[in-house]
């Protein structure tokens, strides 16, 4: 079997679930708390590897307790790993989940750092994902796929400058709403997500709203996908699941875009009716 490659952010997650969350200057006691692997590069990683498929991750783990914390979730969960500075903290994220399943997060991502990547090797990787995180690690890692003739899919929540390298290496985007290209602001996201395909050559470009449908251009044309409605408990890092999902739909088994696209939406969808992200039951 072919490895899924994953390049990007882990931080170790601190989530409290609470029925309401506290005014500033207040205390209040969480309904449930708990603390795992996070990171949109390492969840999208645990979820394809939770799916089935054998999963590679470049990212920073660093040094000291957080580190081997870090290093052992991910090994839990069938994630092999690469550290590429091994003299950073790990980054720490801080999450408060209220009643509704929305999420408010307080994090470091050690932005600032500069992470130059240690020799990368693809191996018999079948695709790349990446999540703008640690630029030099990004650029190396995409430039190695588009050297070995590798698919790169972009997960874009945010802009980053590194995108306007990555963009133009990538076969797929799937991105948040919000994402634009900064000459591409003053779209809505329908047009962006035409924009984007058009101007980057992509196969295939998504857009996340939510729970509204999903915007999609691909080689089929426009349209929309539903969204599967549940019982909302935790939306913490579905995103995360979609990607995760996607690459193993449709480069660990070999869906076809849309197809693997539409389970990927059905599982994150699934993901968010209980808390914490690693309960992916049923995922037909």
């Amino acid at each position: 079997m072919s490895t899924l490659v994953f390049g990007g952010l882990t931080t170790v997650d601190l989530v409290h679930f609470a029925s309401e969350l506290p005014n500033p200057g207040e205390k209040a006691n969480a309904d449930v708390s708990l603390m795992d692997v996070g990171g949109p590069a390492a969840n999208a990683a645990i979820t394809a590897a939770l799916l089935g498929s054998e999963t590679t991750l470049h990212t920073v783990l660093g040094s000291g307790s957080l580190a081997g914390f870090g290093r052992s979730g991910l090994e839990a969960h069938g994630v092999a790993s690469f550290d590429h500075a091994p003299g950073l903290e790990l980054p720490v994220a801080s999450v408060w989940v209220d009643g509704s399943g929305e999420r408010t997060i307080l994090s470091t991502d050690n932005k600032r750092a500069e992470v130059v990547a240690n020799a990368v090797d693809l191996g018999d990787a079948s695709a790349v994902l990446l999540d703008g995180h640690y630029p030099q690690l990004q650029r190396a890692l995409g430039a190695a796929a588009v050297a070995s003739g590798i698919p790169l899919v972009l997960d874009c929540g945010r802009w980053r400058p590194v995108f306007t390298d990555l963009l133009g290496m990538a076969s797929a985007v799937i991105m948040t709403d919000s994402f634009r290209p900064p000459q591409m602001a003053d779209l809505d996201t329908t047009g962006a997500v035409k924009a984007i395909r058009a101007e980057y050559r992509l196969g295939l470009v998504a857009a996340s709203r939510g729970g509204r449908p999903v915007l999609v251009a691909d080689a089929a044309g426009q349209a929309e996908v539903a969204v599967p409605e549940v019982d909302v408990v935790d939306t913490l890092g579905a995103g995360d699941v979609l990607h995760g999902a996607y690459m193993h739909y449709r480069y660990g088994i070999g869906d076809d875009a849309r197809t693997a696209l539409v389970r990927a939406i059905a599982t994150a969808s699934r993901s968010c009716r209980v808390r914490g992200l690693r309960r992916l039951a049923n995922p037909e």
